[in-house]
């Protein structure tokens, strides 16, 4: 691939973590694990300024200890944007595509979060999970009706993704939206639900995340005073880099972005500051991410089974016994080879203990066999 076809070198640079360098010779180092890749776009929010995002969010980075990581990452430099919306989502597609043929994971930073359909055209080749945390179903940006990541979500395309919301809140969301997102068994977590305990509520959503996009408009302003659209609730900075550091160790996301900042409305750089502490928790989850699969590693997990009477049918538990993470195994009642083990929590097996159906295994159930 030649990669200036597509990238322009950053002019941010940082002892310890490679440079493209817009040479036509240039290899990624074999060490990469990671690649940065920053897209000033921001014309489908007509040009309020999301377009110097990643510069600012760069610079909060590389001022950041990268420990022993550095050797890991190249900082890619910035997506050429195209004449239009499409070939900027189009461009993006090719290099995320050919990052994933070399097992490189993917951190985009900036620019509006519709930039991240080029990742999701990325992956359209197979069955794949996008989760948005955002503060609503239908993307708070204007002209959203025309937005590529809503077309997903209602089924404008055929792209075979499964769509996860987590921290949507009550007021911003029609009940015609929650009802469409259940029809069609899309996951939807309100910001209550998940706040109270984000590491059983939201990182068994992420472990099982292909895709991953965050919006700067699901951070409560105190803590992003620089979001696309402030509101006084949402999750807090710390929460975020939680989300963050999980999507990290999850060895089936290829893809995290950070969209929605304005750097003109930044207030003491509080809102690149937190972006790049978002991203460098990123990058130090995907340093200590390894595979963590029941079905290839049977000598590493011990298996539960508990009949269940109501189903007439026994559900299956794993736990890593050494990460002590959880997993259950959702059965196909037309075809066992699609049964799917997702990923939960202690409190899902707990739950199953005392004869209560897991959430997540009820709704990935109907998904599957219901479609």
């Amino acid at each position: 691939m030649n990669w200036s076809d597509y990238l322009i070198p950053s002019n941010t640079q940082r002892a310890g973590i490679a440079r493209y360098d817009g040479e036509l010779t240039f290899e990624l180092p074999k060490s990469t694990k990671l690649a940065i890749i920053g897209v000033p776009e921001d014309r489908l929010s007509d040009g309020a300024g999301e377009i110097k995002s990643p510069s600012a969010i760069r610079n909060s980075l590389y001022a950041l200890s990268i420990g022993a990581h550095g050797a890991i990452i190249v900082d890619m430099g910035n997506l050429r944007t195209g004449k239009t919306l499409a070939d900027t989502y189009y461009g993006l597609r090719d290099v995320v595509k050919e990052l994933n043929k070399r097992n490189v994971v993917t951190l985009i930073i900036g620019g509006t979060i519709d930039v991240f359909y080029g990742s999701c055209l990325a992956l359209n080749e197979r069955k794949s999970t996008l989760t948005n945390v955002t503060p609503t179903l239908q993307l708070p940006v204007r002209g959203s009706e025309k937005h590529p990541l809503n077309s997903l979500m209602f089924k404008k395309t055929e792209l075979p993704v499964h769509i996860c919301n987590v921290g949507y809140q009550s007021y911003y969301v029609a009940q015609d939206e929650l009802d469409y997102f259940q029809d069609r068994h899309y996951e939807a977590y309100r910001l209550g639900e998940v706040k109270t305990e984000i590491l059983s509520a939201v990182e068994p959503i992420v472990r099982d995340s292909d895709l991953i996009a965050l919006s700067f408009d699901a951070i409560k302003h105190s803590d992003a005073p620089a979001a696309a659209n402030p509101s006084p609730n949402g999750f807090t900075g710390e929460e975020a880099c939680q989300i963050a550091f999980y999507a990290g160790l999850s060895h089936k996301c290829c893809s995290m972005g950070i969209f929605d900042m304005l750097p003109q409305n930044d207030v003491q750089n509080i809102t690149a500051n937190l972006a790049a502490q978002i991203a460098w928790y990123f990058i130090e989850g995907v340093k200590k991410r390894n595979t963590d699969n029941p079905k290839e590693q049977n000598e590493n997990f011990k298996k539960y089974v508990i009949y269940f009477d109501e189903l007439h049918h026994d559900l299956c538990f794993f736990k890593n016994v050494h990460t002590e993470r959880w997993w259950m195994e959702v059965p196909s009642i037309t075809n066992k080879h699609d049964s799917l083990i997702i990923s939960c929590t202690p409190d899902d097996y707990k739950r199953a203990t005392e004869q209560e159906i897991p959430e997540r295994w009820w709704k990935t159930y109907q998904r599957i066999n219901f479609k």
